[in-house]
């Protein structure tokens, strides 16, 4: 992926809200609380990642992970993995 649509991810991330986050989990049939996607999105949104690097991102979902439902981790990791394959 190119640098331009790499900045443009994050833009878009960081434009998000934590309810945007409540809504896309509810369009998964999962349900995220807005303490849930408030933290997430500060991690998201203040971790140094790449979209092309898989380390960067696994580091992400790493720290996700214990903030999550155990439902709502398994359905972030399975767009995660359909995402990378």
């Amino acid at each position: 992926m190119n640098h331009f649509k790499d900045q443009w991810i994050k833009y878009k991330i960081s434009e998000l809200h934590p309810l945007d986050l409540v809504h896309y989990g509810k369009l998964y049939g999962v349900t995220i609380s807005l303490e849930e996607s408030t933290k997430i999105l500060e991690i998201v949104q203040h971790s140094n990642w790449n979209i092309n690097d898989k380390s960067s991102l696994h580091a992400l979902l790493s720290k996700v992970k214990p903030i999550v439902s155990a439902e709502a981790y398994s359905v972030i990791n399975s767009l995660f993995q359909d995402y990378f394959n």
